[in-house]
């Protein structure tokens, strides 16, 4: 292959980054991250780590057991364990050990963990309604029904029916 081959198929590449899906994906999800992690720090969330929220968004309401819940949060059973160790020493989770599997802990919300989980979603819904406002609902609509038709098939276990 020739140098001026080689560049121009790095210029293509590089002329189609912009609009790659996983670039505007992570973009957004960043932005995300960022605009929730500032509204909860302002609501005085200030121990809690955005990336322990998919742990947090994963327990039940009856509790959850830890193998179940790290297969849920898609995370390693030692990584759970970590967050869990930060969750539970910061009070937004207790655990107990389960009534008939010794081997199993059961994971719970607290009072804490819960009021996280209420004000976490208000602030979701804002800044869905930001987004929304910048697309336009009907836009909006379109893109929840692609993304979700993507989830069914590539992670079906995440779409609660």
């Amino acid at each position: 292959m020739t140098n001026s081959t080689i560049d121009q198929q790095l210029s293509a590449i590089v002329a189609a980054r912009p609009r790659l899906l996983i670039r505007l994906l992570s973009i957004v999800k960043k932005d995300f991250d960022n605009r929730l992690t500032e509204k909860l720090q302002q609501g005085g969330y200030k121990d809690f780590r955005i990336g322990d929220m998919v742990l947090i968004v994963n327990i039940s309401q009856e509790g959850t057991i830890n193998n179940e819940l790290a297969k849920k949060a898609r995370i390693t059973k030692q990584a759970m364990s970590k967050v869990v160790k930060n969750l539970e020493a910061t009070g937004y989770i207790y655990t107990r050990k389960h009534e008939t599997d010794n081997r199993a802990t059961v994971i719970f919300l607290s009072d804490k963990g819960k009021q996280l989980v209420i004000d976490t979603s208000a602030v979701v819904q804002e800044v869905q309604r930001y987004y929304t406002g910048i697309i336009g609902e009907k836009d909006a609509e379109i893109l929840r029904d692609i993304l979700f038709r993507l989830v069914e098939v590539i992670y079906p276990s995440a779409v609660e029916k």
